[in-house]
């Protein structure tokens, strides 16, 4: 039997904030966030079914992959007033990572 939160191999997917790895010297807890990309001009594209992250220090380069691939599908337009918006699965915002941010790191 597994406590709250544990859950055996090959069990069901994971629940919000449900642990993972039974077994592994450290047990994660994973997460659902939505990484909803805003621009300036009122457009957007949301992110309806989520990513799921082991730890929360990812969610800075989960947030570049997502911006990465939203650019690369629409080259020559004019991301300076896009941004990442990143919430929790409770609606909760976590984290907002400008475009010109992500384009500055790379």
């Amino acid at each position: 039997m597994t406590g709250l939160g544990l859950t055996r191999f090959r069990s069901a997917p994971k629940r919000r904030g449900e642990r993972c790895g039974h077994g592994a010297k450290s047990a994660v807890t994973v997460q659902r966030y939505h990484f909803h990309c805003v621009g300036g001009g009122g457009d957007a594209a949301f992110d309806l079914s989520g990513r799921w992250v082991g730890r929360p220090r990812m969610l800075g380069s989960q947030a570049d992959r997502v911006a990465w691939a939203l650019m690369e599908g629409a080259p020559g337009t004019d991301w300076s007033g896009w941004w990442v918006d990143v919430h929790d699965a409770r609606g909760r915002r976590v984290l907002v990572r400008a475009f010109a941010d992500v384009c500055a790191g790379r």
